[in-house]
């Protein structure tokens, strides 16, 4: 596997999908049947559905929340993540 943070682009996008896919399906033997996972994310490139498809999972329901404590050196520019709701695929 290669690590993300290594990479740049497009390359470095499809090696998180493949990356969190792979997490995401290793999670799931330790999860009920009827499992409900949230997932908090800035998915500004669009990538958990893929991610979820991959995992076998799909996502139900996406809330976008802002965030408005910012730590970061740029407080000015709108910031929001996703919060997916994700079960077992066809579930």
């Amino acid at each position: 596997m290669v690590y993300s943070f290594l990479l740049k682009g497009k390359e470095a996008r499809e090696s998180y999908v493949l990356g969190v896919a792979e997490v995401f399906r290793n999670c799931k033997r330790f999860l009920a049947d009827d499992y409900n996972v949230f997932i908090v994310a800035n998915d500004n490139f669009n990538l958990y559905p893929t991610i979820a498809e991959l995992a076998g999972m799909q996502i139900v329901n996406q809330h976008k929340r802002p965030v408005l404590n910012r730590t970061e050196k740029n407080r000015e520019l709108a910031y929001c993540e996703t919060i997916f709701h994700i079960k077992e695929h066809g579930g």
